[in-house]
């Protein structure tokens, strides 16, 4: 798929006023229960990577996706362009075709999820998430009621959570178990190694420029970066 062709699929997507998810990957359709992994991928790192296939592991889940966030709640969108973020992704893919490639025009995850049910006819979706996203979601000032939506979002949906940084994985249980409540049942907890938890996407823009054989992120993304010169500018 064509650069021009992607930024036309996303400028589409852009314009839709409700809620909706774009499929840019030429797999397979997406079947039974779907978990998703929403993030800017700025670059997709060794990070994601490592979450999707721990999705991927658990019972119960047949698909998996990640899935472009091309508008955030709280940060405007810079580094690589929309359009090489896909292509990023789709480099992955290449490696991974397990892994679908998806864009969602929602900023928020609940909207996320619903747009993708509504895409598909399978058996549920879940939400994959690291730590910090999971207090994301519980932050009321993302919401009108926060109760309510989010008693609407848990009754569809179930949420994936691993450690991430600095945090263990007793850290992230405690954390839920304090501040989840009713919903804490709809949170799978799982760990993910120090490794993995510590890479970030501004640690591998900030390597692109002094180390970029260093970057944590994988063989594919590092090729498609490097071949469009992606990260270099940055100060």
């Amino acid at each position: 798929m064509s650069p021009e062709e992607i930024e036309a699929r996303l400028a589409a997507l852009d314009a839709r006023e409700a809620p909706a998810v774009e499929r840019f990957d030429a797999g397979q359709a997406l079947s039974g229960r779907v978990a998703f992994l929403p993030s800017a991928y700025n670059p997709p790192t060794l990070g994601h990577l490592r979450l999707l296939h721990e999705a991927l592991a658990l019972d119960g889940v047949d698909s998996v996706a990640a899935m472009l966030t091309t508008r955030n709640v709280d940060k405007a969108i810079s580094g690589a362009a929309l359009a090489d973020r896909i292509g990023m992704l789709l480099a992955l893919h290449e490696s991974h075709p397990d892994f679908a490639v998806t864009a969602a025009n929602a900023a928020r995850i609940l909207e996320q999820a619903d747009a993708l049910s509504r895409e598909m006819s399978g058996a549920g979706v879940d939400v994959v998430v690291g730590f910090d996203t999971l207090i994301r979601l519980f932050e009321p000032r993302y919401y009108r009621d926060v109760e309510r939506e989010l008693a609407g979002f848990f009754a569809n949906h179930r949420v994936i959570a691993a450690n991430r940084g600095d945090e263990t994985l007793e850290g992230v249980e405690r954390w839920v178990r304090e501040n989840a409540g009713d919903f804490q049942d709809r949170i799978l907890v799982r760990e993910i190694d120090a490794a993995a938890a510590l890479v970030s996407s501004t640690k591998a823009r900030e390597a692109a420029t002094e180390r970029p054989e260093r970057m944590p992120v994988p063989p594919r993304v590092r090729q498609y970066i490097e071949a469009r010169g992606l990260y270099r500018d940055l100060t």
